[in-house]
């Protein structure tokens, strides 16, 4: 089965990573632009960026791999004025291989830089009317649901159009009446991977809300993590149909994917 992985980041990966991955049927990706140091200046930023569009999705796309790309200001960053990056990110949604926004977040949710860098993309999100990927603190994820939701009804923004990173499955429950999207990452290690799979498929979520991805980044040791987990649940009896619309018919219903 080909499928899509929704949410990694190639730059960390080599290309026989890469090629592993779509042996083992990844053949669609949607890869996240994520800088991995401080850039407070909005040149060097750009310049990143510029890599990534110009040279990061050729380089994944020679190992076969079907490369969409996702593009942000990240709140790691450290950027110090938003606002000049605003029309440089007009421009580049205007690809149709730039189908998401992120990722976007909140690390301190009374940081009002933070809050104002947010809000500055969900603006971008409903312009554009593409998904929006915000990242969800380590801690207090429902107080910073709160503060992400209280920016979404401010900018008016469609709340299918959000997708919530790095949720726990006991927020989801909670969340699960509301018409959001909800992202779960098999990276790094989490304490409820090993029973997640088999949570999403048992129904405990809302299915056609859900992705499940990998988040590979710099510092993975298992490329083909995602593959291997969908090889177990298929191993395991479970309904086939049922993780094609989890592994491909999500991904390509949230982000228009051809």
């Amino acid at each position: 089965m080909h499928f899509v992985d929704a949410h990694l980041h190639t730059e960390g990966l080599s290309v026989y990573d890469l090629r592993q991955m779509a042996l083992m049927g990844v053949r669609t990706v949607v890869t996240f632009f994520k800088p991995y140091y401080r850039v407070s200046g909005t040149d060097s930023y750009v310049d990143l960026i510029e890599r990534f569009i110009r040279v990061e999705k050729n380089r994944v796309e020679s190992t076969g791999i079907k490369t969409y790309l996702a593009i942000g200001i990240s709140y790691a960053a450290g950027i110090r004025d938003p606002f000049p990056l605003v029309e440089k990110l007009e421009d580049y949604l205007k690809f149709d291989f730039v189908v998401a926004i992120g990722e976007a977040g909140l690390s301190d949710f009374n940081d009002a830089l933070q809050v104002e860098i947010l809000k500055i993309q969900m603006e971008l999100s409903r312009k554009f009317g593409k998904p929006i990927f915000i990242d969800l603190p380590e801690g207090n994820k429902k107080y910073a649901f709160k503060r992400v939701e209280k920016l979404v009804n401010e900018v008016g923004l469609d709340p299918s159009l959000v997708v919530l990173n790095e949720v726990t499955p006991l927020l989801v429950l909670d969340l699960s009446d509301k018409p959001y999207w909800f992202c779960f990452s098999l990276f790094p290690d989490r304490p409820f991977v090993e029973t997640l799979p088999e949570n999403i498929l048992r129904g405990d979520f809302p299915m056609d809300r859900v992705l499940l991805t990998s988040n590979l980044d710099a510092f993975t040791d298992n490329p083909t993590l995602l593959p291997e987990t969908l090889y177990d649940l298929e191993v395991g009896g479970h309904y086939l149909p049922m993780i094609e619309r989890l592994m491909r018919d999500n991904p390509a219903r949230l982000f228009k994917l051809s």
